[in-house]
Parts: structure tokens; sequence; C-alpha cells
């Protein structure tokens, strides 16, 4: 289907069906850089830009039928969360050694003789 036989219609679909899925989702129709049955869709959102394609015939029942509307949104939606999906951060590594035993440290206080003699501060 080429860009020019797209209707007022279609292009008010299609602004519909992305307004429900966000906000800040832009979708407008594209020239394919092949002549076949399906409509390009280019959709751009926070930075991120992915291009679609939905078949023609999808398009055409999808300004009398909920369904086929339904299906057309889905797939803009799954497109568009594909696009906008992060990696999670790598993990953090499993191999950390153990920290040495704290008992085992003498740093001058605790138990063991020192110098600090009578508490009381005389001599017996």
């Amino acid at each position: 289907m080429r860009l020019r036989e797209i209707t007022q219609t279609h292009h008010k679909l299609l602004r519909e069906l992305s307004s429900r899925i966000s906000k800040g989702l832009e979708a407008e129709f594209s020239e394919l850089p092949i002549e076949g049955p399906n409509v390009g869709v280019r959709l751009q959102e926070r930075g991120k830009k992915a291009t679609m394609e939905i078949p023609a015939l999808l398009l055409q029942q999808a300004g009398e039928d909920a369904s086929a509307r339904e299906t057309m949104r889905q797939r803009i939606k799954a497109t568009r969360d594909r696009m906008l999906f992060r990696p999670p951060p790598t993990p953090l590594p499993k191999k950390i050694s153990a920290a040495p035993d704290p008992s085992s440290t003498r740093f001058g206080f605790g138990f063991g003789g020192g110098g600090g003699g009578n508490r009381r501060g005389g001599r017996r």
C-alpha cells in the first residue's frame, strides 16, 4: 500500500491508538522500501525510534472492527516496548573474598596484657 493511499481516517486512527498507549508516543505512516501488502509505521518516544509494518488489510479493517483496532494497538505497543527496553545492569561479581576474622587481630584493647596499671589509682 502506498503512502498516498492512506486516508485521513487512517491517520486519525493511528493517532488515537498511539495516544492510548502513551502520551509521549509519536506515530506516523512511512513509506516502505519495497511496495507490498504492508504499511510502514514509524514510532518515536524518548529519543528512540523504530519502524514497523502493519498489513494493509488490518489497517482497512481497523476502521470498522474493534478487534482489528485492538490487534493493531497490540502490535504498536509491542514494538514500542521493544524499542524502549533497556537490559538490566550486569550483576555484581559472585567471587568475593571473605573478610578476616575480627577476633584474630589485636588493636591494643580487649583481652591480653598490656599497660594501664591499676584502675583504682593506688598501689597495693
